[in-house]
């Protein structure tokens, strides 16, 4: 999983500088905003992947800062977790029903319990990242039933030439029918195993990028 990036906001610089210790030992890359005006105008060039948030601030309050958020197309998307020293209920209801990812009280900057920020941390980006995991496979499973079509027909087609006879005779042309019956087949093997997946597992690829591991063998060359 890629490096990711925490804008933490709030008009305390003790509680940032807290955070942003806590956050940069668990391996994250830390922006902070001593309040919603300055992390509005940090956010025109920067795109975290998460926001916490602060509710209770002077000039303008978490709550305010993620309407503006919300309505803007840039930011509108980036998940915010609610970090907050008002824990009542009502808050926390209010805090879910705008859409917040979690609500969690400032007694987890505590030492006794920052454990817990770790943790919901690592919670929140794996469930990101599986769903959005779930949301690529279900794009390649459905691209996987289009491509099965089109490829029966080149299989039936290769298999009526031979049945035809076109390569009887001709060494090259057999040598041909062959190469494409076989890379049909792999196409076919990888379309399986793509429609067979039941994990979630991934292996690095390029610079940082990992992609599905179907643990895909080359189908042996030949028609057998």
């Amino acid at each position: 999983m890629t490096q990711k990036t925490i804008l933490a906001v709030d008009d305390d610089a003790s509680v940032l500088f807290y955070l942003t210790q806590i956050l940069r030992a668990e391996g994250y890359q830390v922006l902070t905003a001593e309040g919603g005006p300055t992390a509005l105008d940090l956010l025109v060039d920067a795109t975290p992947d998460l926001l916490l948030l602060d509710v209770e601030m002077p000039g303008m309050s978490g709550f305010e800062l993620l309407d503006r958020l919300r309505k803007n197309n840039h930011t509108a998307a980036i998940p915010v977790i609610f970090l907050t020293i008002k824990d009542r209920p009502m808050d926390e209801s209010r805090g879910l029903s705008k859409g917040v990812a979690d609500y969690l009280s400032k007694d987890v900057l505590t030492a006794e319990r920052n454990d817990i920020l770790r943790y919901r941390l690592r919670n929140f980006f794996a469930m990101q990242e599986n769903e959005r995991l779930r949301g690529v496979l279900a794009t390649v499973v459905s691209a996987n039933h289009k491509i099965n079509n089109p490829l029966m027909v080149i299989q039936g087609s290769l298999d009526l030439l031979r049945m035809r006879g076109v390569a009887d005779g001709n060494a090259e042309m057999g040598e041909l029918l062959d190469r494409a019956c076989t890379a049909t087949l792999q196409i076919r093997d990888v379309l399986h195993r793509i429609a067979t997946l039941s994990t979630w597992e991934t292996r690095p690829y390029l610079d940082g990028v990992e992609m599905l591991d179907l643990g895909t063998e080359e189908v042996a060359e030949g028609n057998g």
